[in-house]
């Protein structure tokens, strides 16, 4: 008996000492899991991280191809569009929520996107083909809603009644000193650039009737504004004039609004990469105007 009351203490001891043994063996094994899973879960970040800096190099790399494949004239010509483009670019698919930018510099967008393409254009300018095209263009360039915006402008000036169009000749008031005489034209001339794409890309249009369209509305552009700034400007004006207030239009102008800070903005955005170009002729006539 005295030996087993001898025995009895040491093997509680010694089952202690293994469950204790055993306890910081398993906490060890575990710590050690723990820090072998940070280490796979770093190595895996880097690698994704290591990937999308090599898609954005990529899409970076795209954009710049697109860019030098065009001359200055037709980069500006496209970039009138942007504010559109900036938003069909939530539209078209794109991977990692990385939008491709290149598409600023591309006539057309990208492939697949023919059936927004022509519902848009159906349901906005019931345009159908190459005739209706070409008569929705003719309107924007020759007049659109800047004519209008023009009229309230004057009617404002010489004080003449305007209950009927109180809401029109409110937003002439809001953007008077931002855009003065220009009035809402670059709401019409991008509508007119990226009316001209998507008839091209679903071959209403050739690619030389489309071009020189374009061609025409940089020389408007150039008549009338000198900066990417005030061009913005008078895009916001213009698309408030189109619709003169309502809830639905205004949550649609807000889109608009945004769409122009990221273009005045973000160091990607065709505004910021490409300069309003100087017009030495309207230069000249300002000059002589002074």
């Amino acid at each position: 008996m005295d030996v087993v009351r001898l025995l009895v203490p040491i093997a509680v001891v010694l089952v202690v000492m293994l469950l204790i043994w055993a306890g910081r063996a398993m906490l060890e094994g575990a710590r050690e899991g723990i820090a072998e899973a940070k280490e796979e879960e770093a190595a895996a970040k880097a690698v994704q991280t290591a990937e999308q800096q090599a898609k954005a190099e990529a899409r970076l790399e795209r954009m710049e191809a697109a860019s030098a494949a065009l001359a200055p004239a037709d980069r500006f010509a496209l970039n009138l569009r942007a504010p559109f483009t900036e938003i069909w670019l939530e539209i078209f698919p794109h991977e990692d929520d990385a939008r491709e930018l290149e598409y600023f510099y591309r006539l057309t967008p990208p492939a697949g996107q023919e059936h927004e393409l022509r519902k848009a254009l159906e349901d906005g300018w019931d345009i159908i083909d190459h005739t209706s095209a070409l008569h929705s263009l003719a309107w924007l360039i020759d007049s659109g809603h800047r004519l209008p915006y023009l009229q309230v402008r004057q009617a404002v000036a010489e004080g003449e009644d305007l209950k009927g169009r109180a809401r029109e000749a409110g937003v002439v008031k809001k953007w008077e000193e931002q855009v003065s005489g220009a009035g809402g034209a670059a709401f019409d001339l991008a509508r007119a650039v990226d009316v001209a794409a998507m008839a091209h890309a679903l071959g209403y249009l050739s690619e030389t009737e489309c071009w020189r369209i374009l061609r025409q509305c940089r020389i408007i552009a150039q008549d009338l504004f000198g900066s990417w700034e005030v061009y913005g400007q008078s895009f916001l004006a213009g698309a408030e004039f189109w619709k003169s207030g309502g809830l639905m239009d205004g949550t649609r102008n807000k889109r608009y609004a945004g769409s122009i800070r990221w273009l005045m903005e973000d160091p990607q955005s065709p505004w910021r990469r490409d300069p309003w170009p100087v017009s030495v002729e309207r230069q000249e006539r300002l000059k002589g105007m002074n």
